[in-house]
């Protein structure tokens, strides 16, 4: 089968309406018919779905167009699908996301949602494609050989802890600003800054004198978890000005779970294991005393302060009846024999309501 390397102005290009990435959205529709994709209705529904799924992240990636202009680091792949008065146009096989973020920009263009500069605009009139050539079938099984290439082998990232240094070397270029590395990248701020920080907690651990040896990449996703929940941060007491941990006492601690430890001789692993679940769950326990002591007494499992805390917050909102209870009895002492006796119309409707919520809570209460 041959293939051909050549520009084509985006308005040549169709959407893929039975595109992969739409089959578990929930609002998706197959097109049956090929013959029907072209047609207007049918490329419109397929760029609303980009458009408006999240998981699709178009504005993120428009934002990396605008910024950089369009960079064609992955080809888009067509096929020709048909002609009309105006030539041929072609059938998006690879690269529908790019094409579809491209098609919006340049619509808020002409309608003056957006002002895109000369040069990126420039870069937008015509996209690099290859187009593939060759019979129904070859081009079927090209289809599906490059999508499993693609999207199942798939190209190898970076994990979390290289992207996160790279966003460290991007936000100290870009004077500061976690919104201009995120256009430049196609991701949001928020997520930026979130890896920004993540990875500059595990640079003060690395600095540590007595953890230094434990850190290692590999901790990266528990301080991504931990700068993401604000009682964790809080407890560390973490500084966007300085960009680190300010509490010693709280900084060493979790540093010690996350290092192997000594009971009686015997060496054991560290206490927190599975970033996603224990860090989360941190954040039910730093803030109550007891089962903190619990989380840092090296002979104690993680799961004895978890229980711990979920044992103090039912103790807790017991407590908060106890006292919601009271407060009530004392506001019905409040007023005075005479406001008893001659009670308003609402005054009575009140009344009223709160007897029929004292009765449901009496009837529920002797059933358990």
């Amino acid at each position: 089968m041959e293939s051909q390397s050549t520009k084509l102005p985006p308005d040549r290009l169709l959407l893929d309406p039975n595109n992969y990435r739409f089959h578990d959205i929930s609002t998706y529709r197959r097109v049956p018919n090929r013959a029907r994709y072209a047609e207007k209705g049918v490329q419109d529904r397929a760029l609303n779905l980009l458009q408006t799924i999240g998981s699709f992240e178009l504005e993120a990636l428009k934002d990396s167009i605008l910024t950089n202009g369009y960079v064609p680091l992955e080809q888009i792949v067509v096929e020709k699908f048909g002609s009309d008065e105006n030539g041929n146009y072609y059938l998006v096989i690879e690269g529908n996301r790019r094409v579809a973020a491209v098609k919006t920009l340049l619509e808020e263009h002409e309608a003056g949602a957006v002002d895109i500069e000369d040069d990126t605009l420039s870069s937008l009139k015509e996209l690099p494609v290859i187009i593939i050539i060759g019979t129904d079938d070859e081009r079927s099984s090209y289809r599906q050989t490059l999508m499993a290439i693609r999207h199942i082998g798939g190209i190898r990232e970076w994990g979390p802890y290289q992207q996160a240094r790279l966003i460290v070397e991007l936000y100290e270029r870009e004077e500061h600003q976690f919104g201009r590395v995120a256009q430049r990248i196609g991701i949001s701020a928020r997520e930026v800054g979130r890896r920004y920080r993540a990875s500059k907690a595990l640079e003060q651990m690395e600095n540590n004198d007595e953890f230094s040896e434990y850190a290692e990449p590999r901790l990266y996703a528990f301080f991504h978890e931990a700068v993401s929940q604000p009682k964790v941060r809080d407890w560390l007491q973490w500084s966007d000005d300085t960009f680190s941990a300010e509490d010693n006492e709280s900084c060493r601690s979790f540093y010690e779970l996350l290092s192997p430890r000594t009971v009686e001789d015997q060496v054991l692993p560290a206490k927190l294991q599975n970033a996603s679940r224990q860090v989360r769950q941190l954040k039910e326990i730093v803030d109550k005393a007891g089962p903190l002591k619990i989380l840092l007494d090296p002979e104690k499992p993680f799961e004895d302060a978890v229980e711990a805390a979920k044992s103090e917050a039912i103790e807790d909102e017991t407590g908060v009846l106890e006292r919601s209870i009271a407060q009530a009895l004392n506001a019905l002492k409040e007023p005075s024999i005479d406001a008893w006796l001659n009670p308003t119309e609402h005054a009575k409707e009140i009344w009223d309501d709160l007897v029929a919520l004292v009765d449901k809570v009496r009837n529920f209460m002797s059933r358990t």
